[in-house]
Parts: structure tokens; sequence; C-alpha cells
């Protein structure tokens, strides 16, 4: 399949910069990049589509999401675990009408998005590529009668948190995600306190060195940010309240990523239930707070990834937030913004050999978007025109 007429953006496309460019997809791979248009003579005999000097970007991934939708998910779910699978499965399919052909997810009950995982990637169905972390780890901090708690594997104390990990990886983990801070989603978690001890995260990080992974690490608040950046924790989840101290700790960390989820802290009002009101006030709080924080994160240049701890169909991925707050809020420039959703998170991902960028020989993941987001990043607000996942067109 050749992809003509279309616009690249140097950063993000290997160097080459053009208007009227091309690209040709061959087994599922990007086998070339053309800084010119091809000429009708030279596209006989297979599939050409005119991209009208649109511009194509690598598929967008979200470094943090969960695709159960915790928002609609209901505990009865897991009485069925079969109906949780295919609930998941549809949930996840969905994030390829909004661009994002490789997901992480951060978290699930039953260890679903394992399974989904797997269903994709054995082409059971259509869907994003995976990251999974299975269920999440955390000391005890919530009562059992709270909405996800069968998303947890609950670790008090270094022996029980070296067990925990290693049962999640046995259960074909990706990585692991566990917690260092309060959660604002739970009513009596408060973000900003610490949660865990030093040797029971050093005891995560020792069980996932010895397996070639990495501990990815919720933390809002700037003690427990402080202690995973001490401990050798790779990725920040949220990272809200990051002090300058440690920003200044963290500059020094080879393979060590904040991501942000702004959009998670976008709540409308009229679609909360009203027992989760409580976070209309809370996140707002947490929100006002953040821009100050993590803006000098990122002029500091730490890496920054990109990710919504949201699921699509919600607010937030119909419009845009995570692609707003970051520009409007944080004053992010609109190139660093495409970064961190495409090159930066296959960097965190682990799959920047073959993923997040316009380039010959690398996973055909490539979204099709009418404008120039690199000029004006509120083209990234809505749908993209052309979805492309592994050479195939799926929206």
């Amino acid at each position: 399949m050749l992809l003509n007429h279309c616009r690249l953006i140097k950063e993000l496309s290997g160097g080459i910069e053009t208007a009227d460019g091309a690209l040709r997809m061959e087994n599922g791979k990007i086998a070339e990049v053309m800084a010119n248009a091809a000429p009708a003579d030279a596209c006989a005999g297979e599939e050409v589509i005119d991209c009208q000097g649109k511009t194509l970007l690598p598929g967008l991934m979200d470094t943090h999401t969960h695709i159960i939708g915790i928002v609609d998910y209901s505990s009865d779910l897991m009485k069925s675990p079969m109906k949780l699978f295919m609930k998941s499965a549809a949930a996840a399919q969905k994030y390829l009408n909004y661009g994002f052909t490789t997901l992480r997810d951060c978290g699930t009950p039953l260890r679903v998005s394992n399974f989904v995982r797997d269903a994709f990637a054995g082409g059971l169905m259509t869907g994003p590529r995976i990251i999974s972390s299975g269920r999440i780890i955390s000391p005890t901090e919530i009562e059992e009668m709270d909405g996800i708690y069968e998303m947890y594997s609950w670790a008090d104390g270094a022996d029980t948190m070296k067990k925990a990990a290693r049962k999640e990886l046995a259960e074909h983990a990706d990585y692991i995600k566990i917690m260092a801070s309060g959660s604002a989603f739970h009513k009596q978690g408060i973000p900003v306190q610490p949660i865990i001890t030093a040797e029971e995260l050093s005891a995560a990080v020792e069980i996932v060195n010895m397996k070639g992974t990495y501990v990815a690490a919720h933390a809002h608040g700037d003690g427990a940010i402080r202690l995973c950046v001490d401990k050798g924790v790779r990725t920040i989840e949220h990272a809200t309240f990051i002090g300058e101290e440690t920003i200044e700790a963290a500059l020094g960390r080879k393979n060590f990523y904040l991501v942000p989820t702004l959009a998670a802290m976008y709540q409308n009002p009229a679609k909360t239930p009203p027992e989760m009101m409580f976070l209309v006030d809370k996140l707002k709080w947490m929100l006002d707070i953040s821009i100050g924080c993590l803006t000098k994160a990122y002029d500091a240049g730490l890496k920054i990834g990109f990710a919504t701890d949201s699921t699509a169909g919600m607010d937030q991925y119909e419009q845009g937030i995570e692609f707003k707050y970051r520009s409007e809020l944080f004053g992010m420039r609109n190139i660093d913004i495409l970064l961190q959703a495409t090159k930066v998170n296959a960097e965190i991902v682990e799959m920047a050999d073959c993923l997040g960028e316009v380039k010959t020989g690398y996973i055909a993941d490539l979204i099709l978007v009418d404008g120039k987001p690199d000029e004006d990043i509120s083209v990234m607000y809505h749908k993209p025109d052309m979805v492309f996942l592994s050479g195939e067109r799926v929206r």
C-alpha cells in the first residue's frame, strides 16, 4: 500500500520534512519513506491512498490507561470472567478510533488486560498493541467495599511485596505497577501521602531487575516520588506534586520518565454520579497545584510521557483533553507534545527500535490528521481521518 501526497514532520519522520511526500507499507512495516510524492507510473499494481496533503504521524500511545473503563466498571463483572473479557476487549478496540495504536494498561481485575493483549496479538480479534501490568500491587490502603478493590493485589512488607511481584510476572505481566502514594479516586485516599516503605519499594525493584523489566509507580506526593527516584523506579505515574529537589535528583537518573495524566483531573460535574462527587473539588485542587510542579519538571528537561488515566469514549478522549491541557495549561510546545505521545512513549514501553516514528523498517502504525498539529495542536483534539495498525487500515 502506498500513502501518497502526505505531509511529514522531520522530528517524527527520521529527519524527513515535506509537504508532499509518500510512504510505502509492506508486510506490516514501513518499507520506504519518500520526500517527494510518487508519480502515477510508479504506483502500478499497488493500492494507493491519496492523503491530500494531510499530516502523517506515528500511531499514538497512551502509557497510562485502564481498558476496563473504571467509570463504567461494575464489581458484578467479577462473577462472569468471560463477560469482563468481552467488555474489556470491546473497550480496548475503541482506542483505534482516536488514533491510539499502543496502550500501556496500568491495572485490571482478574488480570484481564493480559488476556485481551494476547487475543489481539494472536489475531483472535483486531485491537491496539497492549503492554499490561496485570493487577496493581499495593500496600493495604482501601476498604473491601471500594468499587475497584479487585483490581489490586495486596502486599505488606518486603517479603510479601517480592511474592506479589513474582506472581504478576509469573502471570505474564510485562512490567509491575505499584501504589506509592494515596489515590484521588478513593474516598479515603490522600494523594500527597506516601503509603509504601523504602523496604517494600526496594523489594519490588529487586524482583523486576532480576526479570529484565521495570516498576511503574503511582505517586502523586513529592515524598513518594522522591522515594521512587532514589530506589530505582523507572516511571512515575501522575507525578502531580513533584518538588524542585526531587526534579534535581531525577535529572541524574537514566531511563527515567514522568508519566503525567492531566486528563484524569478533568471532571464534568454534570456527568459525575452522586457517590463520586467528592472527586470534583479534589481533582480541581490537584490540577491547580500540578501546573506549577509539572511545568518546572518540563522546563528542567525531564523526559515526560503521554498518558490519560482515562478510557476511550470518555470526554477526555472525545475532547482531546490531554493534548489541550498540556498545551493550554502547561505551556508545552506542540512538537514536544507530539513527541511525548509517540517517540518518548515508545522508549517507555521499550519499543523505540520499532515504534514511535515514521521511519523505514518500523511497524506501520500510522495516523493521518487533517491539519498541521506541530503548528496548531488543536488538530489533535479530534479523531484522525485514518488509522493504520501494522499496515492495515482500521479507521
